[in-house]
Parts: C-alpha cells; structure tokens; sequence
C-alpha cells in the first residue's frame, strides 16, 4: 500500500523535478501533507454533521483551512515551484490563525501562540527571503489582533488549561515540522556527499583540469586532477597561479589568447610550458615544466549570463613521442644522407683497385713478350694483387655489415688466446703502420686471458680499431694496443694521438655508414664500415663499443668482451703423437645458453 501511495503521489510531481534525489522527496512530502489534509476534512465534515450537528464557525475555519492546502497541492504540481507554495501555504496558516483568534478572544485566546508556528512552517520552503516575509507578516497579524476591536468571546473554550492544551498542540506541531526540516537537512546532506564522491571520483578519472576565469584574468579551479598534474592542492591555486606558473617565455602568447577568448573569439588549443611543484616560482627548489594544451570555452548559465571556462591537459608524453618521432625522423634522414655518401665513397672505393688491376693487365697484355721482364713481371702482378686484395676488403665490409644488419652473422665460438690474437694482428699491422710514419705499441701478451669468441671476428675487430687509428693519426705519433680486466670482461682498448671525433659525432659513431667528417680528416678515408662492424661483432659476443675523444687530442676506443662466458679452461697444447683432436666450436645460440648470468648482468 505504502508503494502504491508513492507511486500515485510520484505521479502528481512536476516533470522537471523527478529523478532529482534531493527536491522529489520535498515535493512529494508537500503534496502528502495538503492532500492528507484535504482527505481528513472530507472526513470530519460529515461525521460532525451526523453526530454532532451543524459546525460553529471555528470549526468551519479548521476544515476550510483544511480543504484549502488542495488548490496548493494542485498549484505546486502544475508549476514546481516549492518555494512559494510553502509562502502560499504559510500565509494561508496565518489568516486561518488570526480569524480563528479574532472569534475566541484576540490577544487572549488560545490559538494566538501557533503563530510562532508559521516562520517555522515557512523556513521548509529553505527561502530565507521567505522567512524573514512570514516573520513579518505574523508580526503584523499580532498588531492587527491589537488593534482591531474584539468581537464577542462566543467561542471560546470553556476548559481553563485550553492555552496550555493549545501550547502543547503546538509544540508537537512544531516538532513535526523540524522533523522534516530535519529530513530535508539530512538529504542536503546526504546529496552533497554523494556529489562530493562523484566530483573526487571524476578527478580521479579525469585527464582535464577545469578552471573559471575570472573577469580580472585569474583562474578559479573547479575541479580536475590539480594535485596529480601541477602537484598543487586546490588552496594553493588562487589569485593569479596560472600566470605565475606559466613558462616566462610563453607568457605573452598566454596572454594574448586569453585575451581574444575573453573578446568572444574562437582561439584555438593554445600548448605552453606549466611550472610543476607546490613551490612558487621564486622560492628554493628545481624548477620542473610540463606541457599543457588550454582549450577556451564560453559557457551560457541558466540566468543567461556569459562566463569563459578554461580546461587544461597535459600533453607531455605526446611532447615527448613527437619530439622522439623527429628525432627518428632526422636520424633517418641523417642515414639516408650517409648512404649517399656511402654509395658515392663505395664507388671510388671499387674503381680504384678496379682500375688498377684493368690498367696492369692491359699493360701485360699489349707489352710484346720479348720486351717483359721477370721482375717488370712480379711488380705487376703484386701490384695487381694489392688492388685485388683492398676490393675484396671492401666487399667483405660491406657484406659483413650486410650479415650483422640482417641477423645472418654467424659466429662460431671457441677458446681463443688473446695474446696471439693480438700479436698476429700486430703482425699483420707493422708494416702499415711503418709506411704512416706511426709507432705501433702492443702490450705484453704473455699474461693475457683465453676468451670464448669467434676467431675470425676477434682478429678483424682488433685489425679494424688498428687501422681506424693509424688513418686518423699522423707521422710521429704513437697507437697503443692495451687489454685490461674490468669485473667479468676484458676491455681491449686502442688509443690515438691523431685529430680526434667531435662531440657531437661520437653518438653516431657506430652506425652505418657514418664517417668522421672534419676539416682536417683524410678525404675518400674508406667506406665508413669499420667502427659498425666492430660495434655489432662485439654486441654479438655479448659486449659493448665505447669511444672517448677530446677533438685534436686524440681518441680512445675499448671494446668490452665477456672473459668468463665459457665454462672452458685455457686450452692446453697437446702432445705431438695424440691424434685426438677436440672440437671446441659452438654456435651463437649454443654460446648464449653457456653464458654465465653475472656476465649477462654487466652486459646489460
């Protein structure tokens, strides 16, 4: 029955009003108190007449203030206007009380004190405008009571503790209508926590802060994630902080914009620079930006009034992602340039010895026989071999670099003694040194370590430092060749005397393709293969290339290589009549499940 009851008076509520958790259950309580109103008068009036008989003129005032409150049931339903049907009701209240008190003594009479009832009744309506009127109009009913003449005390109740009996009534009238002032405060209540938890959980979620701007320029924040953004918390973010905050550089440019949104133009996302942190510019503290995206709207009220709204979004990761996009961007661009270089460098590089080797034979082959002598002979064919040799370096470069690229580099790993490694090596780079006019200084071999790597790679990594080191050096200097123990790796390090890297090229060393480009460089100085293929046979192996260089002061390059990866010991020399051999070779894959974890550590 209860529900049914809420549903029909649900049904009498104004529209607009249903679904609002804090004005529908006040308007449903209105309209159950006028119209249980009504319905009791309805229901008196003929029991009166059948057992009492006709009905005096206070009790005919008791029901027709009774049937009264249904106008103002159907009043509130048709407008939705809460406020002044409490004003309605309350001013209908205080003329039932005064005519009641006018025909049951004035001043005296026992209805005078439910007038302090009507301020009460009125303060439902949460209007303290209408308040202060129904305090206003009760006071002038009183001096009304004063002043007009009493009519004749006819009605008045016989019972000497009728006042008393009338001040209780009252007294429980009035509780009734604090109790749903009560109710009213509770839901208020109970509406602003939940509003409360929805706004924090909004700022939880959301990516925008929302600020109010001011006509006076400043920022009021209403609500965002203040605190997880700009690391302020919403009472540190008054008067002016937004100006304060923003990036002195990028101040005019705010400000400008501010200016056109506030004009009523359409301005576009304006991105700038926000200082982040509770400290105030000026005060001890590193200064932290971050970039956000303001975005300007106007916003229209209820009242028609025109106010800018302000959102603000950081946008630093995208900063970041676009500026790491033109980096790539230009580092591509970079290699493409290097490629073309590349293509133009390779093709000297080839038709040199080409043009060599064509130009000798052709010589051989149009010399008559009788006039070729053996040792006109041997210098041709060497030199023919000398040009035949560089081109297949080159080729090997190239393919080399092919194969690490591509993932297709195998290695195969086996112990190898680094002392002859480097001593075949200096060997082979004596004599090349000796032409430039360079000294070539090798460390003592005789203590060093027996790696696990691929011979073939070791050697041409070493020969590839050397030769790097001897081009860029001049006559009189001296190149050294050093190996020394760091944690679990060896580090081979080659050091130059020669003109040394720029800063901003040490970056790129190690890349394809790229070659030192200084005034003082050799021109046509090879293919700028070299320090890409050491790079990635030593990251093959599990190791790093490091470049160190001081421009016109020379260059230190160490290649780190695991010294423990292999559980192998040194290998021993076998004996002369042992006719076992041992296979020591391993494949990448089979290299890396033998590595040992500390090595991988440092490694990475």
């Amino acid at each position: 029955m209860t529900e049914n009851i809420q549903s029909q008076l649900s049904g009498l509520v104004y529209p607009a009003v249903l679904g609002d958790a804090l004005q529908e259950p006040r308007h449903r309580s209105f309209l159950a108190g006028c119209l249980g109103g009504g319905a009791i008068a309805l229901l008196i009036l003929p029991l009166h007449l059948a057992l009492i008989g006709p009905t005096s003129l206070p009790v005919a005032l008791v029901l027709a203030w009774m049937l009264g409150q249904w106008p103002l049931a159907m009043y509130l339903s048709q407008t939705g206007n809460l406020e002044r049907a409490h004003a309605f009701s309350a001013s209908l209240f205080g003329i039932f009380l005064t005519g009641l008190c006018l025909f049951t003594g004035g001043l005296s009479s026992f209805a005078l004190v439910w007038l302090a009832a009507v301020p009460m009744e009125a303060a439902l309506s949460g209007s303290r405008r209408i308040i202060a009127a129904s305090a206003a109009f009760c006071a002038g009913l009183v001096v009304l009571l004063a002043v007009v003449p009493q009519a004749q005390v006819s009605f008045a109740l016989a019972t000497p503790h009728a006042t008393l009996i009338s001040a209780l009534a009252a007294c429980a009238y009035m509780s009734v209508l604090a109790l749903r002032l009560a109710l009213d405060h509770m839901r208020v209540r109970k509406a602003l926590q939940q509003g409360e938890e929805r706004l924090k959980l909004l700022n939880d979620t959301a990516t925008d802060i929302v600020c109010s701007v001011e006509p006076d320029g400043t920022a009021k924040v209403l609500g965002g994630p203040l605190e997880t953004v700009l690391g302020l918390s919403c009472r540190q973010a008054r008067g002016d902080w937004l100006f304060q905050r923003v990036h002195v550089s990028d101040r005019p440019f705010y400000l400008t914009r501010l200016d056109e949104a506030r004009c009523g133009k359409n301005v576009s996302d304006v991105e700038l620079r926000l200082r982040k942190g509770a400290n105030a510019p000026g005060e001890d503290g590193a200064a932290e930006y971050i970039w956000v995206c303001l975005r300007f709207r106007e916003m229209t009220s209820n009242e028609g009034d025109v106010s800018l709204r302000l959102a603000l979004q950081d946008i630093s990761a995208r900063k970041a992602q676009d500026q790491e996009l033109r980096q790539a961007k230009e580092m591509a661009e970079e290699t493409s340039i290097a490629k073309t270089r590349f293509i133009a460098s390779a093709s000297h590089e080839l038709r040199t010895p080409l043009n060599a080797i064509i130009g000798f034979s052709d010589m051989l082959r149009a010399m008559p026989a009788e006039q070729v002598s053996s040792a006109q002979n041997r210098e041709y064919a060497e030199l023919i071999h000398q040009s035949g040799m560089h081109l297949l370096q080159v080729v090997d470069d190239i393919l080399d670099t092919s194969r690490i690229e591509t993932g297709h580099m195998d290695l195969t790993i086996e112990p190898v003694d680094l002392g002859t490694c480097l001593e075949s090596c200096r060997a082979m780079m004596a004599p090349i040194a000796e032409r430039a006019g360079v000294e070539l200084v090798f460390a003592d071999q005789d203590s060093l370590a027996v790696l696990p790597a691929d011979r073939r790679a070791l050697k041409q990594i070493v020969i590839n430092l050397v030769t790097n080191a001897i081009k860029f050096s001049g006559k009189g200097s001296t190149v050294a060749v050093s190996v020394r123990t760091e944690g679990p790796f060896q580090v081979l390090e080659v050091c130059d005397q020669g003109i040394g890297i720029p800063a901003e090229m040490i970056e790129r060393l190690g890349q394809p393709f790229v070659r030192i480009e200084a005034e003082d460089s050799p021109r046509n100085n090879g293919s700028g293969l070299g320090l890409s293929i050491v790079k990635g046979l030593a990251e093959l192996h599990g190791g790093a290339l490091q470049v160190e260089s001081r421009n016109g002061k020379g260059t230190t390059v160490s290649v780190k290589l695991p010294a423990g990866a292999m559980r192998a010991a040194r290998a021993e020399p076998q004996s002369a009549g042992s006719n076992q051999q041992t296979d020591t070779s391993m494949t990448v894959s089979e290299c890396v499940s033998a590595v040992d974890p500390v090595v991988l550590a440092h490694s990475a």
